[in-house]
């Protein structure tokens, strides 16, 4: 364990066998029997279950024999995931982790596996009193001091802005009768104040992982340039070593996974001025046919027709017909209600440039493809509208370009012969920016605007969420008829089906 690094990882639960945990009961309150400690383990069920296809014998009698027998379970487990390469069986194990102490940089490292579910703290709940975590690779150049002191003072800014915008929002939540008005300032202060915030700064969150998608975020941890995550690799792998031997057990970073990180990791080539006036989001590509795309597979699912005599009469069916069969898809829908399964069909692809902050939020949408690009200060910084209004545009651009010059300075400083790139962003800030490709289809673009268009959303990925669904819209119309945040649903509904 890196000692100088505050990252703590700490297995929080696992799935264990019902009958398990029935022997354990009794052990504890009724004076009997506890089962054997190596049966406490999620192994007994993955053996179990990947037993069922082949073994003419009821799944309640597998279970029962792979909790007698866990070594020959565990022989199994090993045999039939990793011999005949059935990894699927490992997703039958799962374990929750407590991550605490990681800064924001690194949890986006972490929080880019899709087949795991993540809640993380928000940042209108940090304290910003010593929490930031100042990297290995800092210290190693000797810039440690350096950072510290750049982070005290986005700190300090940050309780500047804050308290400017207390007193901006304080009067507004006042006026509108709608309760607990210091509290939701304090909220709203936080939320546009946490811009100037360090991405060095401390999170936590709570991680439910199957074993399939931990050994791999293992390796990929081990394999990735900061330090910091390698360390998150290997307490992850300390958590569960023991544990599950037989299903998390290939975790040595390989050569391609090294090669892969190293050429993602990279800092921009030259400085130029910051432009935060730049286009944020592009529709640049999308699925031309995608109506008809739908509207074939619809076809073909409600008639039994081949997929040839669907395409051909979607392809001929006019733009009024069109419409006509989307409104009665969807007319049923309720709030929570997605789309059809053919509307992942129809596929759009998006560059944007949004802020750190921003992409926090969007990163949680895990069916859609997000290609990376790195954080980039020439891309500008996004400052909310309130600073403006707070009059504290002056102290809010300071400290970002204080912090961008010195990102500049670590990726370029030599340590020991190696460049500083991929810990340069632990200077930067929430308002930072970075170019992605987002890629999502119509069903994940409904879900995107459904909860990010709300008017309970942050501002920012509002924004972006509108953008993004209005540019879906201008080319499939028909498509977008109810895509909309929740708290407008029920009148959208009223508009495009009447009473």
């Amino acid at each position: 364990m890196n000692s100088s690094l505050p990252l703590r990882i700490e297995l929080a639960g696992f799935n264990v066998d019902r009958e398990t945990l029935r022997g354990l009961e009794i052990a504890a309150y009724e004076g009997g029997e506890a089962p054997p400690r190596e049966a406490i383990t999620p192994e007994t069920l993955s053996a179990a279950y990947a037993r069922i296809s082949r073994n003419p014998s009821d799944i309640r009698e597998i279970r029962a024999e792979a909790r007698v027998e866990v070594e020959k379970a565990r022989r199994s487990n090993e045999n039939i995931v990793f011999g005949l390469g059935h990894s699927s069986v490992a997703e039958h194990a799962v374990f929750n982790m407590d991550v605490t102490g990681i800064s924001r940089l690194a949890v986006e490292a972490i929080e880019r596996h899709r087949l795991t579910s993540f809640t993380e703290k928000s940042q209108r709940y940090i304290k910003l009193d010593g929490d930031a975590v100042i990297a290995p690779e800092i210290h190693q150049a000797g810039l440690a001091a350096e950072l510290d002191e750049l982070i005290r003072e986005q700190n300090k800014t940050y309780w500047l802005i804050e308290a400017a915008l207390y007193q901006l929002y304080l009067p507004r939540f006042q006026a509108d009768g709608e309760g607990r008005p210091k509290t939701r300032a304090r909220g709203k202060a936080a939320e546009d104040a946490r811009y100037v915030v360090s991405l060095a700064t401390q999170a936590q969150f709570g991680m439910t992982v199957n074993a399939r998608t931990l050994e791999t975020m293992i390796r990929d941890a081990l394999a990735y340039p900061l330090e910091e995550v390698r360390e998150a690799g290997r307490q992850l792998l300390q958590q569960v070593q023991g544990l599950a031997p037989s299903l998390v057990k290939y975790t040595d970073a390989t050569d391609y996974e090294q090669q892969q990180f190293s050429r993602c990791c990279y800092w921009p080539e030259s400085q130029n001025a910051p432009d935060s006036g730049q286009s944020t989001v592009r529709l640049v590509d999308y699925s031309e046919n995608g109506e008809s795309l739908i509207l074939a597979s619809l076809l073909l699912h409600n008639t039994g027709c081949s997929w040839t005599e669907a395409h051909s009469r979607a392809s001929k069916m006019p733009p009024e017909e069109r419409k006509s069969v989307y409104r009665e898809m969807l007319k049923p829908n309720a709030p929570w209600d997605p789309p059809p399964r053919e509307f992942e069909l129809a596929e759009f692809t998006f560059e944007l440039i949004l802020s750190a902050a921003a992409f926090g939020q969007l990163k949680r949408h895990r069916m859609s493809t997000q290609i990376l690009g790195p954080y980039d200060p020439s891309l500008g910084w996004t400052m909310p509208e309130t600073v403006a209004e707070a009059n504290m545009t002056r102290e809010f651009d300071a400290i970002l370009e204080r912090s961008a010059e010195f990102a500049w300075k670590i990726a370029t400083h030599a340590s020991e012969g190696s460049q500083l790139a991929a810990a340069a962003p632990y200077a930067l800030c929430n308002a930072h920016r970075r170019r992605i490709v987002f890629k999502a289809n119509a069903r994940e673009l409904y879900h995107v605007s459904r909860l990010r268009e709300d008017e309970h959303a942050q501002w920012d990925i509002r924004q972006l969420a509108g953008a993004m669904v209005q540019q879906a819209r201008e080319v499939m119309p028909a498509l977008f008829i109810m895509a909309t945040g929740k708290h407008e649903f029920a009148e959208r509904k009223r508009t495009v089906f009447g009473k």
